[in-house]
């Protein structure tokens, strides 16, 4: 086709990669393709729930109902998915071979991570055009020797327990669903795997994951111009979980078309140190290569000084591609090794975790915030953490309703919208996080519109309509972020809150006679 929108190229350093045909602008779709294979990761506590094999719904471990053949937890007898090849019904026959079932151990018994690995495996009988597609994927095997963590943890979880409770013991008619079938060819599997499966999360709570064909030729970048969506709810059974790349921002004829594998939200050293460990490379970004991260200081410590000498300025790294560098500071002439910055933040990062693992109430955030503000940049990504869980807190009760705290909300607000259109102009990665920081600024500003001056009177209409501007344009935008998330349940969710808000908002000027 003439106007294809993407070429697939191969260099040296990338191997094959995909780049723009010609000029593409936000909207355009780049790639829409089935997923070869799909299957469901373990759910967070296997012990009380798990997937349905033919469906994915969450079901109760322990009182759920099982595959009437191969014994495994299901959401009723009667699930569709249990006799659709796409799903359950092949690897049921293998599943068989270990006939009995427990209620003891179950995560242990019933691995829903190694079912990926077999349907993977089953591709060579079932569909082996796709079977070939899939061994054309990178596995970075060269990198996952024995003796490593991801080789050691694939062996123990899933190529031992797939060999042993199962492949071992088929027989007769049943070793023509894996004529190939070795430790060696389910390690490479894993490999595929780790490095190219794309997660799905499902309405119902439960996550897949995909493998796609072309999307896995799309490289990293830590400032992505691409956003894929999965599509949940098809007229077409067979177009189930299409995956469909969209462009965000405007990319020019022959540049790269690029995603991003890591937490937008995460610093430089974090997001490099993730990618090396999980996708085995170093990513020499834009964003990665400058100190300053595009000027959102997300990774900046504040420099305390010499001793008896203080010092106001900021600690970057020299070179954000070495991982030994110094971080210097900006105004005097004190530098940090970059394994004391790790250790500190690493512990900052334990603490902030904590406090939100526990619910953290708005004191023990501001605390928390107050003690690590003297060490860290404004903009650092701890602070941003705290910041965004404080501004949902303010306003949600009279104790955190007064003017003070409602400006202190939209300050707060408006300084991490700035820093994630930075970090993500496309909404590609961040769209929720801006959603919600758009609508909590909306939230503030109508609250405030509602509170009287200082000195006791109500405001007039000639104060209040400059807020309630400012609130409509943010309740718009926190709508236009979402444009792209409905297959999403946090999306959907968010979208219904949002749409109700914009409803009161314009109750609230019809009442006051304001025309926006």
């Amino acid at each position: 086709m003439e106007d294809f929108p993407i070429q697939v190229r191969t260099s040296e350093d990338l191997g094959r990669y995909i780049v723009a045909a010609r000029d593409l602008s936000p909207g355009d779709v780049v790639i829409s393709e089935r997923p070869l294979v799909f299957g469901p990761k373990a759910m967070p506590d296997p012990e009380a729930s798990m997937p349905c094999v033919g469906c994915y719904k969450p079901v109760f471990t322990d009182i759920g109902e099982r595959c009437s053949k191969c014994g495994w937890p299901v959401c009723s007898g009667n699930c569709p998915g249990l006799t659709d090849p796409r799903h359950h019904g092949v690897e049921c026959d293998i599943l068989s071979v270990r006939p009995e079932c427990v209620l003891d151990n179950m995560s242990d018994y019933y691995r829903h991570d190694a079912l990926l690995p077999l349907r993977c495996l089953l591709l060579q009988k079932t569909d082996p055009e796709k079977w070939k597609k899939l061994l054309e994927m990178q596995s970075h095997m060269e990198s996952r020797t024995p003796g490593t963590q991801a080789y050691d943890e694939a062996d123990e979880f899933i190529v031992e327990y797939l060999m042993n409770n199962f492949i071992s013991k088929l027989e007769g008619d049943l070793k023509k669903y894996t004529p190939e079938a070795s430790s060696e060819l389910l390690h490479r599997i894993c490999g595929i795997m780790d490095t190219n499966a794309l997660e799905i999360r499902l309405q119902e709570g439960a996550e897949l994951l995909a493998l796609y064909a072309n999307t896995c030729l799309i490289e990293h970048s830590c400032l992505p111009n691409t956003k894929h969506t999965f599509l949940q709810s098809p007229k077409d059974r067979n177009d189930l979980y299409t995956i469909t790349v969209k462009v965000v921002i405007p990319i020019a004829k022959d540049e790269h078309i690029a995603t991003m594998y890591s937490h937008a939200l995460w610093g430089t050293q974090a997001r490099r140190q993730h990618l090396k460990d999980t996708k085995y490379f170093s990513c020499k970004c834009q964003r990665c290569s400058d100190p300053t991260e595009l000027g959102t200081y997300l990774s900046a410590m504040k420099c305390l000084g010499e001793e008896k000498t203080p010092c106001d300025g900021i600690h970057l790294p020299e070179d954000p591609l070495n991982e030994e560098t110094d971080w210097a500071c900006s105004k005097c002439s004190v530098k940090i090794s970059n394994s004391q910055v790790n250790m500190i933040i690493s512990q900052m990062g334990d603490e902030v975790d904590n406090v939100l693992m526990m619910g953290g109430n708005a004191i023990m955030l501001e605390n928390l915030l107050c003690r690590l503000s003297m060490f860290l940049h404004p903009n650092h990504y701890h602070l941003y953490s705290i910041k965004h869980s404080l501004i949902q807190l303010y306003g949600r009760q009279p104790a955190l309703s007064s003017v003070e705290i409602l400006d202190r909300k939209i300050k707060m607000c408006k300084e991490l919208i700035a820093i994630t259109k930075i970090l993500d102009p496309g909404n590609a990665r961040l769209s929720l996080y801006s959603s919600v920081l758009q609508h909590e600024l909306h939230s503030a500003l109508v609250m405030k519109s509602k509170k009287a001056n200082p000195d006791g009177t109500p405001k007039s209409l000639e104060e209040i309509k400059p807020l309630l501007i400012q609130a409509k344009a943010a309740i718009e935008d926190a709508i236009s972020c979402l444009k792209d998330d409905d297959e999403e349940t946090s999306g959907q969710k968010l979208s219904v809150v949002i749409e109700e808000s914009k409803k009161d908002l314009e109750k609230y000027c019809k009442e006051k006679n304001i025309v926006l």
